[in-house]
């Protein structure tokens, strides 16, 4: 059965994959017209089923190298009886090959089962789009055979005196060869100098050109996927400072500090599954943390977009308004302005102070309050394109004016606010908040609330479905986890005897394995935490979001508790099953 631990891992990307198709197309049928409008939602379910399947190929990796690791002295005896190093690498392939057509075709079945569930909730089911099923089969077919050609390589160079040997596993080397040394040093540096020239470059050049954001995006992809192969290439040097830094409080206790060097004593092994844990990881916080940040802007830009529960068209009288039942009662004017001879824009007399929503409006220069005559505000957008920040002077239609502040998010109802002062038009419109019932006949009212709430949910949704998808992804990474941990088991069986017959209880030593998948789970968590920060503030850079980075360290704080606790209880049942063999048994057995 352990041969075939890499199939679940598989199975899963490919019963996600084809979910995806099905969903699609079920969506498509029961919505017909509106189906375009989930292009966005559908594009990012493409995007996640890329990153679940590496994360798959990834997992399956790692579990390959460790089974055929596993299978060291078998491999040797066939060495020592004549198998080439090519025969027995090809052999080892087409097993890997042959686990990822079952594992392939059992996800392609499942999700397509799931599918004939649909009608349950109403909605019609998809039937069997037999192309994309192909596609999927054979897509997670050739990623399964090239993910497990670098372990059978490995595998197939061992010795034949290997068979003598007692132990099966040799993994407790954390030293690296000087190939990968330079490898691992140029990657990183490559990542570190894209990092570097995207925060200069995003930062200093305030008016982009076109096609810049593209390139500055593209750069930011880039230099995390550098990283990411440094990870990879430099993983088993790094374990061991990374578990020295948090294993203090763990070395306190006698099941910690057995657990710290259990996962310390096999550092390349550690290495490739915490580098899976660490993708997911740092995909998750960077997404958290890009959302925060998004959301931050985006409440400020639906505050400018939508600042009051209605808008009022039309020449109104504030006072009759407010005996039809309505509050918040902002009669506005409107008057067009040229901005030091270069940009035409609306301005109004809106008082931002009186404004319910006033909390969702962050200045980033100079201050809202006692706001007076020839004083403008702006949003950061134009200050950034007249090249001024608050205490400036600008030119307003030939007359001197101070900027009083500048805006994150936009400017209500225009793209300047003026003192009411410095505007002789009369009032063209109001906001006020109530129901749309009350206002007086003969006006036009649009209804800003329900426009606004439409924007918050869309935005939600997304990040809902963004943060999901994630999460399943990281479910393969702790199937990943449970399988590493289950062959720790298997082959530390003696080991395992041994703490029994000097004393140790099955609770102690089940909780010992159980310590042991988590510290795997926390190792990659602080890893994915110093990648996934770093990397969401570059995109937000790229993107040209002028917006503070905001981390909710909340949210964070809570990925990281249940990315602990999914990786401790992937080690349950291997915990369970060592646990379950006897001293004198584990002893006698030869691993």
């Amino acid at each position: 059965m352990r041969r075939f631990l890499p199939v679940l891992s598989i199975t899963i990307a490919a019963f996600f994959a084809y979910s995806t198709v099905l969903a699609k197309e079920i969506t498509e049928r029961a919505l017909a017209v509106k189906a375009a409008q989930l292009v966005e939602v559908f594009a990012l379910l493409g995007a996640f089923v890329t990153v679940a399947m590496i994360v798959a190929a990834l997992v399956s990796t790692s579990t390959f190298r460790i089974v055929f690791a596993q299978r060291m002295r078998e491999l040797a005896l066939l060495r020592a009886i004549g198998a080439t190093r090519a025969r027995l690498a090809r052999g080892l392939v087409v097993e890997g090959a042959v686990v990822g057509l079952l594992a392939s075709i059992a996800g392609v079945a499942l999700a397509a089962g799931a599918g004939q569930l649909v009608p349950l909730a109403g909605l019609p089911a998809p039937g069997f789009p037999l192309m994309p099923a192909l596609i999927v089969v054979a897509g997670s077919f050739v990623l399964t055979t090239l993910a497990v050609l670098a372990p059978a390589w490995s595998a197939a160079k061992v010795s034949p005196l290997e068979a003598l040997r007692t132990s099966a596993v040799q993994d407790t080397e954390s030293r690296i060869g000087g190939l990968r040394w330079a490898l691992g040093i140029l990657m990183a540096s490559g990542a570190g100098v894209l990092l570097v020239s995207v925060v200069a470059d995003g930062l200093a050049t305030k008016k982009r050109p076109a096609g810049m954001t593209d390139e500055l995006l593209l750069r930011t992809t880039i230099s995390g996927a550098l990283a990411f192969g440094a990870l990879i290439a430099l993983g088993p040097a790094l374990i061991a400072p990374v578990l020295r830094m948090i294993s203090v409080p763990l070395r306190r206790s006698t099941i910690g500090s057995l657990a710290v060097h259990g996962v310390g004593g096999a550092p390349r092994r550690a290495a490739s599954v915490t580098a899976v844990v660490a993708l997911g990881v740092s995909l998750i916080i960077a997404t958290l943390t890009g959302a925060n940040t998004l959301q931050g802007l985006g409440k400020a830009e639906m505050a400018s977009a939508y600042p009051a529960e209605l808008e009022i068209i039309g020449p109104v009288d504030a006072a009759a308004l407010r005996a039809a039942g309505l509050t918040d009662v902002l009669p506005y004017r409107r008057t067009e302005i040229t901005v030091n001879g270069r940009l035409t824009m609306r301005g109004t007399d809106l008082d931002l102070t009186k404004l319910r929503d006033l909390e969702d409006f962050r200045v980033d220069t100079g201050t809202l309050a006692d706001m007076g005559p020839r004083e403008i505000v702006l949003s950061t957008h134009t200050a950034s394109s007249l090249g001024v920040a608050a205490g400036s002077h600008v030119d307003v239609n030939g007359v001197q004016m101070t900027v009083a502040a500048t805006v994150f998010g936009g400017v209500p109802l225009g793209s300047a606010l003026l003192h009411a002062s410095d505007v002789d038009d009369d009032p063209v419109g109001a906001l006020a908040n109530g129901p749309k019932e009350r206002v007086p006949a003969g006006f036009e009212v649009e209804e800003l609330s329900e426009r606004r709430l439409v924007q918050q949910n869309r935005f939600t949704t997304l990040v809902a479905i963004a943060v999901g998808l994630l999460f399943l992804t990281m479910l393969i990474a702790v199937v990943g986890v449970g399988s590493t941990t289950a062959l720790s088991v298997l082959e530390r069986t003696r080991e395992s005897g041994l703490l029994r017959a000097i004393g140790l209880t099955r609770k102690e030593l089940g909780r010992l394995i159980t310590t042991e998948a988590g510290l795997y789970g926390i190792v990659g968590a602080l890893i994915g935490l110093a990648l996934g920060i770093p990397y969401a503030w570059l995109a937000i850079i790229s993107l040209g979001v002028e917006w503070p980075l905001q981390v909710p360290v909340v949210a964070v704080g809570v990925v990281m508790l249940v990315l602990t606790a999914l990786t401790a209880g992937a080690g349950l049942l291997p915990a369970r099953r060592a646990a379950r063999v006897s001293p004198v048994a584990a002893l006698h057995s030869i691993q």
